[in-house]
């Protein structure tokens, strides 16, 4: 294949994981909420206005803001499939599929139901829009304005679906700005989406740090109302972490939640590079090379 084609192309991950844009799961973008309690973000004071978006909860260092019908799990689940059949293809190909091979890949069964479902995921993933800006690892300003899908069409005598990305939306793929999703793994958390949400956040850092349960709250997007109910669906989904994925899970004395996962070889890696720039760092710092 010709450079000029491999360069328009996303990375090209193992079968067995998806690739996660890192400023998206980093926030409340594809909420831990049930389907029946998502939201319309939009801000406008008249109809004739266009609408703009609504601030979503991130991490610092990410800003998003979003306007369309909220997004959940289960709409992250077909974004990442969507990605992972597109990440052979220069991005704007049109990529074809049937109903019931995504659902399979997405772990659901093949009834009337997840198809509709599968439709309206497609709609939302193509009508909404979002504004997302961070700052790469060498601290490079970065950026994506628009619809995560390109085209949604269903062939009326084939069924087969055709979906295309904007080529635009590698930038969400840079080096150190996505991650690899062990997909064998979120699929045993599809019942439970907080857990899901917990899985793609901390899979995003190769040592995760001690995190607040209002802090959980508030970036997973998660909707209740009170405390104690948020209370009870973290202890469900950290029990689901525990016995699924055997993840190890600890509360440290200031009340804050640690996990410990499986790193990846790309997360070791990760490691390496970052404390061999700390012992550059240092060393120049030793020899005086450093100053302000």
């Amino acid at each position: 294949m010709p450079i000029d084609q491999l360069q328009q192309m996303l990375p090209i991950w193992p079968d067995d994981v998806r690739g996660g844009p890192n400023p998206l799961l980093r926030s409340a973008f594809f909420a831990a909420v049930a389907s029946k309690h998502r939201k319309i973000f939009e801000n406008r004071t008249t109809a004739a206005e266009e609408p703009e978006g609504i601030l979503i909860a991130a991490q610092d260092g990410v800003a998003i803001k979003y306007t369309g019908t909220q997004l959940n799990q289960y709409d992250a689940d077909v974004f990442f499939e969507i990605l992972h059949r597109s990440r052979r293809s220069p991005l704007g190909t049109v990529v074809c599929f049937t109903g019931a091979e995504f659902l399979e890949s997405i772990g659901r069964v093949r009834n009337n139901l997840n198809y509709q479902d599968l439709d309206m995921s497609l709609r939302r993933l193509k009508r909404g829009t979002v504004d997302v800006a961070w700052r790469s690892p060498s601290s490079r300003p970065m950026a994506y304005t628009g619809s995560l899908l390109a085209e949604v069409e269903r062939d009326t005598e084939s069924k087969l679906y055709k979906v295309s990305l904007f080529p635009k939306i590698k930038v969400l793929f840079e080096p150190s700005t996505f991650t690899y999703l062990q997909w064998p793994d979120r699929k045993k958390l599809i019942r439970a989406p907080l857990a899901q949400w917990l899985h793609s956040f901390f899979s995003t850092h190769a040592k995760p740090f001690p995190i607040s349960v209002d802090w959980i709250q508030d970036k997973s997007g998660h909707g209740a109302s009170r405390r104690a109910d948020f209370l009870r669906t973290l202890r469900k989904a950290i029990e689901v972490l525990q016995v699924q994925l055997d993840w190890q899970i600890e509360w440290t004395d200031d009340d804050r939640l640690k996990i410990t996962h499986a790193t990846t070889e790309s997360q070791k890696r990760h490691i390496g590079r970052a404390e061999k720039r700390r012992a550059v760092i240092e060393a120049n710092k030793q020899r005086g090379l450093l100053f302000r």
